[in-house]
């Protein structure tokens, strides 16, 4: 069973590996060199027995042609998260790789890695705190690894490590079970971390109540407080990062699944979202949206927050998920949210597919759209949706397996 995580994120690769390529006679591969300032940046994920590789490439044109590695872009070998913070895209190790790296533009355009911070385990945690600071959490794997928790600040530019935290025990967030971290956020001087009670050997979830969230103090990263929450289940879900979304006032929206999809054993509260108020250590008593219950059972799997009070989501349309469906992170539809309004709208022209293994939502929002990768049965695709109208249209094609992270440099 310890080898489940990896088993679960390799085979969701392996599924999508059968329907898409590296490259294809429709690839064009005369676009050998990058395009100094091209100004989106994608890391390919390229799966092959068993195996993937990590591509870091920038193009100019998210619409039209087609983004490949040929010939050009960052080679990473191994599991890889990714992160922006400042003027850097941060990718981070894990499923034994206990690294980090920084990749930036160079004088002459050109995308290059600079800096590199290693760290006892995999990152458990990492937000930006402000244009020059990043923060990251390393948690032990079980009890059995010991009791302290790690937190670092990091540098936003050059990815040195500026300080390191360890006094601080795991024992308020472990009364129940081991935590698995589903998100961390600064907002108001407080860190605040979401986290799901699992069994560290068997991964079961047999807490699945209330909702949890953690406030450390920062820049010392003491623990205040341990907010609770029945009216929904843990925020979150393993390795998606998914528990928090800030708005542009401060205020955070913590979301709950318990999507059997999405790697939870059982779900017994309703799927929904929670307010913190800035710098608040409780929760918003008179908020409380039941998305489950305004869908006829639907759950969201991936959210991120585009502004004005609206989340680009993918919403699992499993109704209802059985344990055949564990770990699955499929047949999502996209949808936009309106966390203010307490609505739902379909994204209609993008179609239902899968994800990327319930890991971090590769997305990025610029001027009003919104642009996501999607594996289709043709290939992988970006579609660039409209966030006020909730339409969508396709556009490059994606020479890879998968897109483990997208932004703009």
């Amino acid at each position: 069973m310890k080898d489940m995580k990896k088993i679960y994120n390799n085979a969701l690769l392996l599924a999508q590996m059968a329907a898409i390529t590296l490259t294809s006679c429709e690839d064009d591969l005369t676009a050998e060199q990058e395009t100094p300032n091209a100004p989106y940046v994608l890391s390919l994920g390229v799966t092959s027995s068993g195996n993937t590789t990590y591509y870091v490439v920038s193009t100019d044109n998210l619409m039209e042609g087609t983004i490949n590695a040929v010939g050009k872009g960052i080679e990473q070998n191994g599991y890889h998260d990714y992160e922006k913070g400042g003027n850097s895209l941060f990718c981070i190790g894990g499923l034994g790789l206990t690294s980090a790296t920084n990749v930036v533009r160079g004088a002459d355009g050109l995308l290059k890695e600079q800096g590199e911070f290693v760290f006892d385990n995999s990152l458990n945690g990492f937000c930006q705190v402000d244009g020059h600071t990043m923060v990251g959490l390393e948690l032990p794997a079980s009890k059995e690894s010991g009791n302290h928790m790690t937190f670092y600040t990091v540098d936003a530019q050059t990815a040195a490590i500026t300080s390191k935290t360890t006094d601080t025990t795991v024992d308020s967030i472990s009364t129940l079970d081991w935590p698995s971290i589903t998100g961390m956020l600064y907002s108001g001087g407080n860190l605040y971390v979401t986290y799901t009670p699992m069994n560290s050997m068997t991964f079961e979830t047999a807490y699945t109540d209330t909702c949890y969230v953690a406030v450390y103090s920062y820049p010392d990263m003491q623990f205040q407080t341990l907010m609770k929450d029945t009216r929904m289940g843990p925020g979150g879900s393993w390795g998606a990062y998914n528990g928090l979304m800030k708005d542009e006032q401060g205020n955070l929206y913590v979301m709950s699944n318990s999507a059997i999809a999405n790697g939870y054993s059982q779900s017994t509260k309703h799927a929904g979202f929670l307010r913190i108020n800035k710098g608040e250590t409780s929760f918003d008593a008179d908020y409380f949206f039941d998305f489950e219950a305004l869908t006829g059972g639907l759950k969201p799997a991936h959210v991120t927050y585009v502004g004005n009070g609206l989340v680009f989501a993918e919403v699992s349309t499993l109704n209802p998920q059985t344990a055949d469906d564990r770990w699955g992170d499929k047949s999502l539809k996209c949808c936009i949210i309106d966390l203010i309004n307490q609505t739902v709208k379909d994204v209609e022209e993008i179609p239902v597919h899968n994800g990327n293994g319930g890991r971090r939502f590769a997305t990025l929002c610029e001027d009003g759209y919104v642009y996501l990768p999607v594996a289709t049965s043709e290939g992988v695709y970006i579609y660039r949706t409209h966030v006020a109208t909730a339409r969508a249209e396709r556009g490059a094609r994606v020479s890879a397996t998968f897109v483990g992270g997208f932004c703009r440099l």
